[in-house]
């Protein structure tokens, strides 16, 4: 599919435009998202401050409960993009949709921690290799969200296909909401600075001191959620979006080129691993060899190399 240069201003537009157009206001589904996460945040910080208090079993049962949290707000999220998605379809997505991501929960769940491990193997290589891999996988999740049939593997391999040529794009588009990010740190700088100080050392002033700060950040949240979600939605669908077919002529059918010859792996091959030519690779993956083979020089360590190497493939 061939790279298109997107419009940054255009998604945005279209973003404000689905805010105010959408059958089923963003912003009041965006309230009920914050509702149910800051529910969900309030308890685990209910449970968390409750770990420094409790030994044995009832701190294996809090800290179960704790992950448990954090995959059902994973859960949630997902039921928030299928609503992205049908926001721009223009369809009507009524507010329990919200929860449509818990009728395949376990690929969201397993999505999220599939990348999560693929990611942190690439960071380890420095920070930059771990930030191309967050974008190299973010396509997955909308994949997944639109079209939940999908296995987990297959909708992280496409995501790697189609985000060729749009690492770059998504994150300028990221960075255009640099504004509003900041005034989001101002608000949690005030809040550290001044109301954290004057809240009392104890478990009611951990849970109030925690309300106050999403209840700040959510004046901006309730505009900037949608507003960010339904732009990244935009992004993807247009750089996903197939483009129609140029008229074809009929042309003379080249010769037959020799099979080349492959070495027999699992049933399959090596070379399908590979990529058929250094053409085919992208640049960040260029620089990422190049910083396999400086570390291989430094450590003189070929294991360390073969490792390093079998995490391209990822």
């Amino acid at each position: 599919m061939p790279i298109r240069q997107l419009d940054r201003a255009a998604i945005r537009r279209e973003a404000r435009e689905l805010i105010r157009t959408a059958r089923v206001s963003p912003i009041k589904f965006t309230l009920l998202f914050l509702a149910v996460s800051l529910a969900l945040s309030l308890l685990d910080t209910a449970l968390t401050s409750l770990t420094g208090r409790i030994v044995g079993v009832a701190f294996v049962s809090v800290s179960f409960a704790s992950i448990l949290i954090g995959l059902i707000t994973q859960v949630l999220d997902a039921g928030y993009k299928c609503y992205c998605l049908g926001v721009h379809r223009r369809e009507e997505m009524p507010y329990e949709s919200l929860f449509d991501g818990f009728t395949f929960a376990g690929k969201v769940i397993a999505l999220y921690i599939v990348e999560g491990f693929f990611v942190a193997l690439w960071s380890m290589l420095f920070v930059i290799p771990g930030i191309i891999a967050v974008y190299r996988y973010s396509f997955a999740i909308w994949n997944l969200c639109q079209n939940p049939e999908l296995g987990v593997m297959e909708a992280l391999n496409r995501s790697k296909r189609q985000t060729i040529g749009y690492k770059g794009q998504l994150f300028g588009l990221h960075l255009s909401f640099i504004g509003w990010y900041l005034i989001v740190f101002v608000i949690v700088g005030v809040y550290e600075g001044v109301i954290l100080a004057l809240m009392p050392d104890s478990f009611l002033g951990i849970m109030l001191g925690s309300l106050i700060l999403t209840v700040l950040t959510g004046v901006v949240d309730i505009y900037l959620t949608p507003y960010f979600a339904l732009s990244e939605c935009g992004f993807y669908l247009r750089a996903t979006a197939p483009e129609e077919p140029p008229r074809q002529y009929p042309a003379p059918r080249p010769p037959d080129a020799p099979k080349p010859r492959t070495l027999p792996l699992l049933g399959g091959s090596l070379a399908d691993l590979l990529p058929k030519s250094f053409g085919e690779l992208e640049t960040e993956d260029i620089i990422l060899l190049l910083i396999l083979y400086l570390m291989y020089r430094e450590s003189g360590d070929s294991e360390l190399l073969i490792i390093m190497g079998a995490m391209f493939l990822l």
